[in-house]
Formats: C-alpha cells, sequence, structure tokens
C-alpha cells in the first residue's frame, strides 16, 4: 500500500516535533532531517500492522483531532506577527507498507 502523507514539523529547544495529520502519529528527532525520516518510519510501521490485522478501513484516516490542528494553527499566527525565525515545516512525503 502506498499513502502520501502531510505532516508538520516544529522546532521546541533544541528538539524537532514531527506530526502526520491524517493518521494522528507524531514523532520528534534532534534535527529536522531525523523528525522528518522517524515520522515516515512510523506510518509505514502504522500502515504495515493495520494492514496485516486486516483493519484498513477502521484505521486509516484517523485524523489528528481539530483541537491540535488549532493549536498549530495558533502559534504559526503568533510566529508570523513576530520577527523570529520560522520554526514550523510542512511537507508532503510517499509511505510505502510492506503487505
Amino acid at each position: 500500500m502506498e499513502m502520501i502523507f502531510h505532516g508538520i514539523i516544529e522546532k521546541s529547544d533544541d528538539q524537532y516535533t514531527a506530526i502526520c495529520i491524517e493518521l494522528d502519529i507524531a514523532t520528534e528527532g534532534g534535527t529536522l532531517k531525523e523528525a522528518r525520516n522517524n515520522l515516515k518510519e512510523a506510518v509505514e510501521g502504522y500502515l504495515e500492522s493495520v494492514i496485516k490485522d486486516n483493519e484498513e478501513d477502521d484505521f486509516i484516516p484517523r485524523h489528528v483531532p481539530d483541537k491540535v490542528i488549532e493549536e498549530y494553527y495558533q502559534r504559526f499566527k503568533s510566529l508570523l506577527r513576530s520577527s523570529a525565525p520560522s520554526e514550523f515545516y510542512e511537507f508532503s512525503e510517499k509511505a510505502c507498507a510492506k503487505s
């Protein structure tokens, strides 16, 4: 199974937190690249588990709660109003699950 997923990465202090919007999966990393790679691995592992258990209809998609998206949006808006450098990153990635 292949799936395009969308991620948001936010830097906080010296850690990057990545979240997959479609599956409500989050990971961390010490660098932007590490956070992104960790999220891709977590998404692929999740997809493989769901496929193995034949539960695709129940658990794909499993969206992030609206409240979480709203919190990210508010922090992003606040960041845009400040002169601080951007610490939010968006991306799309293809995940491939082995069946």
